[in-house]
């Protein structure tokens, strides 16, 4: 279980990695199924050994108390992902950064502290080791709070009670081509964001990392010539309303209850069977007060 210890640097920092308690032999379970799901491109729903990764219950009891709630339930279901071996000549790591660095996750500092927590928990589960080279998330610890406080002060209370939502967005220079432009996240700190150093968050086979994505951070090439294995999933406490965009809407909408009705009875839970809680929220219309400084002139 997590412990108050990595709470507080989840708090602090917005990531921690914990141990999970899978064993060897369940995590080569879990490998073999995220091989197949990549290779044949299935249903997730339809492999039994996703099934019982995703409905075991450590993953609920972390985001029980990552969102300080008694009852929790997927916002996002558990899916493959792939960092695959990049081609050199490798990028310049700080052209990465500049290029790469993000907040997928926008909400007020108000939401983060509120209790329950009206924030995603965000579970990324390693079926590979993630040493440094092989693509280990770069993650600007602490950058969550001065951008979640950013919001907390400058956006309209209409807009406030439309939050937490998926939205992602860029410091500056943020490019027109970009899906969010104008809006922008504020250099708020001394150094500009897409000058500071990022921390690699390298991980064990079986560790999670537990992230806020209301803080920076970014992908990274992959220098090691294996891919990194990992399935991420995402949690929300109940009661608490939350946003995305309208095709990712439409998926979750769409592959719920194919996913509840593989489930274990007493784990269909974690897969709602209504979408109250689930709202509509695009990149339009915009919202002008995170707009770049040229764009409000």
């Amino acid at each position: 279980m997590i412990t108050d210890a990595q709470l507080t640097a989840y708090e602090e920092q917005g990531a921690v990695t914990i141990d999970s308690p899978f064993t060897e032999k369940e995590l080569d379970r879990a490998e073999a199924a995220w091989d197949r799901l990549k290779q044949n491109s299935q249903p997730p729903y339809e492999d039994p050994d996703y099934i019982d990764i995703i409905q075991h219950p450590f993953f609920e009891q972390v985001a029980q108390k990552v969102l300080r709630a008694n009852t929790v339930h997927l916002w996002w279901g558990l899916a493959p992902h792939e960092r695959a071996p990049s081609e050199p000549p490798y990028g310049d790591y700080k052209e990465q950064w500049a290029r790469g660095c993000h907040t997928d996750i926008q909400a007020t500092l108000e939401d983060f502290e509120a209790t329950p927590r009206r924030m995603r928990a965000e579970l990324w589960f390693w079926l590979n080791d993630v040493p440094t080279d092989r693509g280990a998330m770069r993650i600007l610890p602490g950058s969550h709070r001065p951008i979640m406080a950013h919001w907390s002060k400058v956006l309209t209370s209409e807009h406030k009670a439309k939050l937490p939502r998926v939205h992602g967005l860029r410091p500056v220079p943020v490019p027109d081509t970009a899906t969010a432009f104008p809006e922008h996240v504020p250099d708020l700190i001394d150094t500009p964001w897409s000058a500071c150093e990022p921390t690699p968050f390298g991980a064990k086979r079986g560790q999670i990392l537990v992230l806020c994505s209301a803080g920076l951070h970014s992908a990274w090439q992959n220098e090691d010539s294996v891919p990194r294995k990992a399935m991420g999933t995402s949690w929300i406490a109940e009661g608490v309303s939350c946003g995305l965009p309208k095709n990712q809407r439409d998926g979750v909408i769409d592959f719920f209850p194919k996913l509840r009705a593989q489930l274990h009875p007493d784990r269909a839970h974690i897969a709602p069977d209504d979408f109250d809680w689930l709202f509509e929220s695009d990149y339009q219309p915009q919202w002008p007060e995170t707009f770049l400084p040229t764009e409000t002139s």
